[in-house]
């Protein structure tokens, strides 16, 4: 019962990091229309900043808070570079592809390549036990804080002007631009917001999983997975697909350790299969 239990909670705890991670993609994705393969590279610098803010000052919260809001300069910049070379798709694609290398090596050049992790909070750091049953504080506190996030964001979204403005543009762009929404202005603001939540989950996974050289290519692959069965622009769809993406890879590794992360190809493969634009998604 208690294997059963730790993988379940081991799925859920990075399926909530993952919807840190992809919440901001898919939110990018509905109203840019535009693929931001740096969005792992957002990640695994915001794990590097969290790494030397730690060491400097010892305080989890400052490196959480500092690795969003660099993060979120970095985002500025990448979209000013967007707005440069136009909307053509493949344009976007290919400099944002380039700046992933540029952001890798430079990664490497300053932090080196040895694997690493953003230590611990200390009063996160050992074992939460309950029913005489234990597991890692740090984990849940993972997954209860990704729960009151998704719930903020929901309401956010549902229940504010903010969120009809951005639901309006991911609907329909040309619509919303007809009634006297400035798109480039809401794609600005949920830019900048995506890469400030890749640079928090980049703090956040950096303390669980760790940051390595090529982490960003990894995580990058697991937020366009989730997008895809979450369906594009939904938040509850990254939720699901996130949850959906993190306790099949978990349960995958553990039963069937031949296929790998093969697993969570074949749950997007065959959630394209039955609908194209994802479990939450609309077309466009």
């Amino acid at each position: 019962m208690s294997y059963w239990l730790t993988q379940t909670l081991n799925g859920l705890s990075f399926g909530m990091l993952l919807f840190f991670l992809a919440s901001g993609l898919t939110l990018t994705l509905g109203v840019m229309r535009v693929t931001n393969l740096t969005h792992g590279s957002f990640y695994l610098v915001g794990a590097y900043i969290a790494l030397d803010v730690m060491q400097s000052f010892n305080s989890f919260f400052a490196a959480a808070v500092l690795a969003a809001v660099i993060i979120a300069v970095m985002g500025a910049i990448v979209f000013g570079l967007l707005q440069v070379v136009g909307t053509d798709h493949l344009r976007e694609t290919l400099l944002t592809f380039g700046l992933v290398f540029i952001v890798a090596d430079l990664a490497l050049m300053h932090w080196g390549g040895d694997p690493t992790a953003v230590a611990k909070p200390r009063f996160l750091s050992g074992p939460f036990d309950f029913g005489g049953y234990s597991y890692p504080a740090y984990r849940l506190f993972i997954i209860a804080l990704g729960a009151a996030v998704a719930i903020a964001m929901e309401l956010i979204q549902r229940k504010t002007l903010i969120g009809a403005t951005v639901r309006a543009v991911v609907d329909d762009v040309e619509m919303a631009g007809g009634i006297g929404l400035n798109s480039k202005l809401i794609g600005l603001a949920t830019f900048l917001v995506g890469a400030a939540l890749a640079g928090l989950s980049g703090s956040l996974g950096g303390a669980m999983v760790g940051a390595h050289p090529g982490a960003d290519i990894e995580v990058l692959l697991y937020a366009l997975v989730v997008v895809i069965i979450g369906g594009m622009g939904s938040l509850t769809g990254s939720l699901v697909g996130a949850l959906l993406v993190g306790l099949i890879d978990t349960f995958g590794r553990a039963l069937v350790p031949e296929l790998g992360a093969s697993l969570m190809f074949l749950l997007m493969v065959g959630t394209l299969i039955v609908r194209p634009t994802g479990l939450f998604g609309t077309k466009s």
